[in-house]
C-alpha cells in the first residue's frame, strides 16, 4: 500500500486522540489490517534498483496532502505519531529488503525477520494500479471525513 494511503488513513488517530504511544501503536495496527486489502504498490522487484525517487514522491505527496488536512496541526506530537507509526511497518519493511531480508534472512536476528515476514505474507497486493488504488481511495474517504 502507497505511504500516502497509510499517512492519511492514520491522521484521525492523531485528531481523535492525546496518548501519542496509543496512537503510534493504534496506526501500526492499522497499517497491518489496511495491508490484508487489495492494493497496488510501488513494487521495488520490478525495477533494477530501489526506485528512492519513486518512494520519496509518495512519501512527499502524503506528507502534503496531510498537510493540506489539518494544517499545522501535522506538526503536533499526536499527529506526527499517527504518520509514523502508520508507515513505521513499511519503512522497516525496506530497510529490511535493501538489506537483503528475504535473500539473505540471517543478517537480521530471528527475532526481527518474524515479523518482518509476518508483513510480507499478510499483503494482498494487486498488479493492476486501478483495482489496487480502489480500496486505498476508499480508506482516505473515510479518513478525510472522519478529519472534517
Amino acid at each position: 500500500m502507497l505511504s500516502l494511503t497509510h499517512t492519511i488513513i492514520s491522521l484521525p488517530f492523531g485528531v481523535y486522540f492525546e496518548n501519542p504511544l496509543f496512537i503510534f501503536l493504534a496506526a501500526a495496527a492499522l497499517h497491518f489490517a489496511a495491508d490484508m486489502l487489495p492494493h497496488w504498490n510501488i513494487y521495488p522487484q520490478n525495477f533494477s534498483r530501489f526506485p528512492y525517487g519513486l518512494v520519496a514522491l509518495d512519501v512527499i505527496g502524503g506528507l502534503g496532502m496531510a498537510f493540506a488536512l489539518v494544517g499545522n496541526d501535522l506538526f503536533t506530537i499526536p499527529v506526527l505519531a499517527a504518520i509514523a507509526g502508520g508507515n513505521a511497518p513499511d519503512i522497516a519493511h525496506c530497510l529490511w529488503l535493501i538489506a537483503g531480508g528475504e535473500k539473505q534472512p540471517r543478517k537480521t536476528s530471528s527475532w526481527l525477520n518474524a515479523p518482518l515476514n509476518f508483513h510480507h505474507r499478510i499483503q494482498f497486493e494487486l498488479v493492476s494500479p486501478a483495482k489496487g488504488l480502489i480500496s486505498q481511495a476508499i480508506g482516505m474517504l473515510i479518513a478525510v471525513i472522519l478529519i472534517k
